[in-house]
C-alpha cells in the first residue's frame, strides 16, 4: 500500500516539475535517485517545495558525470540563458547525496542575481577583496541553513546517514556565520579555504577589468 501511495505521489510530482520548469527533471534522473525519492516522501516533497520555488518561470536541466575523482565537486549549476538552469550531478555517489546535491544546487541557483551583483561591484572595483568574499560566503551560509532543516525532513536511516558524505557534513556545519567560516574548508571535497578562494575571484575580476 505504502508503495502504491509513493508511485503516485511521484506521478503528481513529475506533473509538478513539467508545469514549474517547463521540462520533466523527474524523467532526467538516475533510476536510483528516482527510487530514492520513492521511498523517502520527506525528501521527495522537500525537493518538490524547492522546485515550485526556484524555479518559478525558469526551466531546469539535470545532467549526470561519473568520476572516481575525489577533488572534483560533486555537483555545480550554471545559466545556459536568462531563464534556464543546468544542474550536473555526479552519479556514482549514494542516492540521499544526488538528492541533497540536486536540492543544494536548486537553492544556490536562487541567488543568481545576488552573485552578479557582487561580479559586477567586482569589476567595478566598488566592493573591496573582502566584503565581496563575505557577500558570497553569507549567500552560501543561507544556503547551508535551509538544507540543515530539509534534511530533517528526509528521516535517514542510519545506514543512510553513515553513507552519505553530505548529510554528515551539512548536519554538522555549525549555526552561526563565524563558525561556518572556520568549518566551511571542512565542508567542500577539495578542503579549500573558501574566503581566500573568493578573494582570488575578486583579483580575476579586477584583473580581466584593467586589461586593455
Amino acid at each position: 500500500m505504502l508503495k502504491k501511495i509513493a508511485t503516485l505521489l511521484l506521478v503528481a510530482f513529475s506533473c509538478l516539475l513539467c508545469r514549474a520548469g517547463g521540462t520533466n527533471v523527474y524523467s532526467m534522473m538516475s533510476p536510483m535517485l528516482s527510487q530514492f525519492l520513492a521511498t523517502h516522501s520527506g525528501a521527495s516533497e522537500s525537493l518538490s517545495n524547492v522546485l515550485s520555488e526556484a524555479f518559478a518561470g525558469r526551466s531546469v536541466q539535470l545532467f549526470y558525470f561519473y568520476t572516481d575523482d575525489t577533488n572534483v565537486a560533486r555537483a555545480y549549476h550554471y545559466y545556459p540563458d536568462e531563464s534556464s538552469v543546468g544542474i550536473v550531478i555526479q552519479e556514482n555517489q549514494p542516492p540521499s547525496d544526488q538528492c541533497i546535491s540536486l536540492i543544494f544546487e536548486m537553492l544556490n541557483s536562487e541567488g543568481e542575481k545576488q552573485y552578479q551583483a557582487f561580479f559586477q561591484e567586482a569589476q567595478a572595483g566598488t566592493i573591496s577583496r573582502t566584503n565581496f568574499a563575505i557577500g558570497i560566503l553569507r549567500q552560501e551560509f543561507g544556503v547551508v541553513e535551509k538544507m540543515k532543516v530539509l534534511l530533517r525532513q528526509f528521516k535517514l536511516g542510519k545506514t543512510e546517514m553513515a553513507e552519505s558524505g553530505y548529510y554528515k557534513k551539512f548536519m554538522a556545519c555549525p549555526d552561526t556565520f563565524d563558525g561556518f567560516l572556520s568549518y566551511s574548508q571542512k565542508l567542500w571535497a577539495n578542503g579549500s579555504d573558501r574566503m581566500t578562494f573568493y578573494e582570488q575571484q575578486y583579483d580575476h575580476f579586477r584583473e580581466e577589468q584593467q586589461r586593455p
